[in-house]
């Protein structure tokens, strides 16, 4: 039976369950992801909420690991969507077909319980999570092990596996979650993953040896929630060198030295090795202690370096110049790289010796568990040798963080690395809610090198103009952002937002998720609040934010403030959200080092950098801002833009013109609210 058949049958009988609906938007593009699968070609897809992106990219999946013994990759952004696709939808789509298919799941290492640090943290609770706990997640941990906000983010770094581990020579290896779903990984012919493990295992591969990354040889990659990929493709790629991540590299060559002192007892290496390790660690606190010096005199951070060097004299990096400081990072970063390129040269000779002569039994093994340190420190060395000297389209700079300096390495342009890390490797697919801005792909496909054969955009399954409405405030009662930084002014404007989302929320009975753009306007408008007791504010910390949408959804009458990571993927469907507030544009912010580097490129290639970037990506932001709000057929509410810019900027239109047709503007929100029907006013 072919694969389309497959997939139709599954339609079908889930069409037969109780609460499913046939939507045939649904079935389509499962048909499209299916042909792309089986004939190896790319895509893109813009698949509106609603119409059940995750069961429609499943299904063919599945199916073409029955009929064609493909192996398909579907990863997201976050790792509370890869849970969800894993719990809820994977089951489901499994249970449409009569063959077995083998599945796995796989985040990144940190995100998993490690055992030996559940020991020695909750040796109390270790059971109990053991028995309770499938996969072994933080989302599982903080689940289970109940505690205050405040205490859950130092817990869960005693807990969670580290960078480094010995592996097969940790005497938890084999109940270890985090392995256990490695070993899974070889098995699965439907991997279930985000956006980081895809780009960490890109970049373990090499093609040139024939060697593959964690995930293994697979077939297709489908990308969900594809507009956040460029985000996760730069948090992967980036680098730098601070304070704790140097105290990180003491603490790994610490347990590497652990860790092979068996063996190099029985060589007679404890001297050598304690010497070695000694000396790493002497170079690692230099470095440190330099970062610290440089941090005393560091008053405005800024640009070190930039590739290609042509943008070093655009006027706007000149005005974030900070090369006074240049010799200063490049001295650190060469220190930290030479240290580490000396000691993985070193353990790997060692290791060399041991394996040869195996004087021991636990020596032809030591190469083998020490593999995970030894590419850590080259990979450190690697990441200092990009930030002294950059390379392709990227930048360097510094920063501080209270008295100790940072420095850091980022890419500017993804579409050179993603063609060789992805683009170039596997087929794909790439879906998402709001992959066009402005009725095209051309934005996704310029900031990612992406060229897919096989362009779709699917109409989205609810009805805008009679399930929502667009609430603008009247001019004059919320300031400009950009006039209100600093003093009083800011107070004001902090006071005027404040007063607004009080009076919508008394009128929504609470059910309002208000997005913010920085956790600093977050805070300062949460301060001047005044809204009944019974309806309460919940506030996204520091840590722990899946806790906190759970929250929000339970309790009907509350409201959430929240910033990046609701903005995109987090689901709420029915009363608990009946307004979305849209704070401010989302633009990003114009003096941070990378994104001036960023505009600089653009500019120098004949672009305008606000126009070709930094407004299509507020468009599709605050497209996905809104996204929150209309979940399911039977949701009705109110989209809330309190930016007065939406109002008196030419971009503004543009950005308007983004949303749903049809929608009914109000610039009072009480009307808005009687007439769409919820609240006091319903």
């Amino acid at each position: 039976m072919s694969a389309a058949e497959l997939v139709q049958i599954a339609f079908d009988r889930l069409a037969k369950r109780s609460g499913y609906d046939t939507r045939q938007d649904q079935v389509q593009l499962a048909m499209l992801l299916s042909d792309l699968i089986e004939q190896g070609q790319t895509g893109l897809f813009e698949a509106p909420t609603g119409l059940g992106k995750s069961l429609a990219t499943l299904i063919p999946a599945i199916a073409n690991a029955i009929a064609g013994e493909k192996r398909t990759v579907i990863a997201t952004y976050t790792n509370v969507l890869a849970d969800q696709y894993w719990t809820k939808d994977l089951p489901l789509a499994l249970s449409l077909f009569d063959d077995h298919v083998e599945t796995a799941f796989l985040i990144g290492r940190q995100r998993y319980t490690c055992l030996i640090g559940l020991d020695e943290a909750l040796p109390n609770e270790v059971d109990d999570f053991r028995a309770t706990a499938e996969l072994g997640t933080e989302n599982e941990f903080r689940k289970i092990i109940r505690k205050p906000d405040r205490e859950m983010g130092k817990l869960w770094q005693k807990v969670q596996v580290p960078p480094v581990c010995p592996a097969k020579a940790c005497p938890a290896y084999d109940d270890c979650y985090y392995y256990k779903a490695r070993r899974q990984l070889e098995k699965g012919k439907v991997v279930i993953t985000n956006h980081s493990v895809v780009i960490t295992d890109a970049q373990s591969a090499d093609p040139e040896l024939d060697k593959e990354g964690i995930l293994g040889k697979y077939d297709f990659l489908i990308l969900d929630e594809a507009h956040d990929f460029p985000s996760a493709a730069i948090n992967g790629l980036e680098f730098e060198i601070t304070g704790p991540k140097l105290s990180s590299l003491q603490g790994i060559a610490t347990r590497l030295e652990q860790h092979v002192a068996p063996v190099s007892h029985a060589y007679q290496d404890d001297d050598e090795w304690a010497k070695k390790s000694e000396e790493f660690r002497e170079q690692i606190t230099q470095a440190q202690k330099d970062l610290m010096a440089m941090g005393m005199v560091l008053t405005d951070g800024g640009i070190v370096a930039v590739s290609p060097a042509e943008i070093d004299e655009h006027p706007a990096v000149q005005k974030a110049n900070a090369k006074q400081y240049l010799a200063q990072v490049e001295a650190i970063a060469e220190r930290v790289r030479l240290a580490c390129d000396k000691h993985a040269m070193y353990v790997l000779l060692a290791m060399e010796r041991y394996r040869q002569e195996a004087r021991v039994p636990e020596a032809k093994q030591l190469p083998e568990s020490t593999r995970n340190y030894i590419s850590f420190i080259r990979d450190f060395a690697v990441g200092a040798h990009s930030l002294s000297r950059p390379e392709g389209a990227s930048v360097s700079y510094v920063g501080s963080n209270r008295s100790e300096a940072i420095l850091r390495h980022d890419v500017i342009d993804l579409q050179e690395p993603l063609r060789t890390l992805i683009w170039d490797r596997t087929p794909y697919a790439c879906v998402s809610a709001t992959m066009q801005i402005d009725n095209e792909f051309e934005h996704f496909e310029r900031s990612t090198g992406a060229k897919a054969t096989f362009n779709e955009v699917l109409p989205s399954p609810f009805d805008f103009s009679t399930q929502s409405a667009l609430y603008l405030p009247p001019l004059g009662r919320i300031p400009d952002p950009t006039q209100s930084r600093g003093g009083e002014m800011e107070q004001i404007y902090y006071r005027a937002l404040a007063a607004e989302l009080s009076h919508m929320i008394e009128i929504c009975d609470g059910r309002t998720l208000a997005l913010f753009h920085s956790r600093k306007e977050m805070e300062g408008v949460y301060a001047h609040m005044r809204v009944s007791s019974d309806l309460p504010i919940l506030i996204q910390s520091k840590t722990g934010a899946a806790m906190v949408g759970e929250q929000f959804k339970k309790n009907i009458f509350a409201s959430l403030f929240a910033l990046r990571s609701f903005w995109t993927g987090f689901d709420a469907p029915g009363e608990t959200c009946s307004c979305v507030a849209v704070v401010r544009i989302p633009f990003e912010v114009p003096s941070d080092p990378q994104v001036v580097a960023r505009m600089a490129y653009l500019h120098q290639q004949g672009l305008d950098p606000f126009m070709v970037h930094t407004l299509p990506n507020a468009k599709m932001m605050m497209r996905q801002g809104a996204g929150r709000l209309i979940r399911s057929v039977k949701d009705k509410g109110i989209i809330a833009l309190l930016d007065p810019r939406l109002r008196t900027k030419r971009y503004g239109e543009q950005i308007l013109a983004n949303f749903p047709d049809g929608m009914r503007t109000f610039d009072d929100f009480a009307d808005a609210a009687g007439w769409i029907g919820i609240g006091g006013s319903g």
